[in-house]
């Protein structure tokens, strides 16, 4: 009886085998047939539009009730060769920024941190959290309006004064 099972278990895997060898191949695939290269087709890449540069005066806006601090300097914006800098009346910032189909793209903002007496700080926080949320932004005329979400502001353009000092 011993040597039977040892030659059940044998002929059991040699059947396996067989089955194994049969499944591999009819399993085998052809070679892929190769494909003449696609020439690549040129996409033109979208020209960059960019903000007008410039120089721009707070006149109102929705982050305070008079639309500006009265006694405290102007909120600033200016526009130089894709950047843009930025005065709150207090602190200053400064990032790239660039027209992404009708919205200011405001990238990596950095700014001082200056302590300012209120409203300018709750001012300032809000200014320059318009200008990272992508706002819509439309010029017409002299008078830029920046739009996002529940704030606005409106600037009006500001000929030959310097930028806001970068940080």
């Amino acid at each position: 009886m011993h040597y039977r099972d040892r030659r059940s278990f044998r002929n059991c895997l040699l059947a396996l085998a067989a089955l194994a060898l049969a499944a591999m191949q009819g399993c085998t695939t052809a070679p892929a047939p190769v494909e003449a290269p696609r020439e690549a087709v040129p996409v033109p890449a979208p020209a960059p539009v960019s903000v007008p540069d410039g120089g721009w005066e707070l006149v109102t806006s929705s982050f305070v009730g008079a639309g500006r601090i009265p006694g405290v300097p102007r909120a600033t914006l200016a526009f130089t060769d894709g950047r843009v800098s930025a005065f709150g009346g207090c602190n200053t910032a400064n990032a790239a920024a660039r027209n992404t189909a009708g919205r200011l793209e405001v990238l990596a903002l950095t700014n001082t941190r200056r302590s300012c007496p209120e409203p300018l700080g709750v001012f300032e926080t809000r200014f320059f959290n318009l200008l990272q949320a992508q706002p819509v932004f439309r010029i017409d005329s002299d008078t830029l309006t920046l739009a996002a979400g529940d704030h606005s502001a409106r600037f009006r353009r500001v000929a030959g004064r310097p930028a806001a000092k970068e940080p």
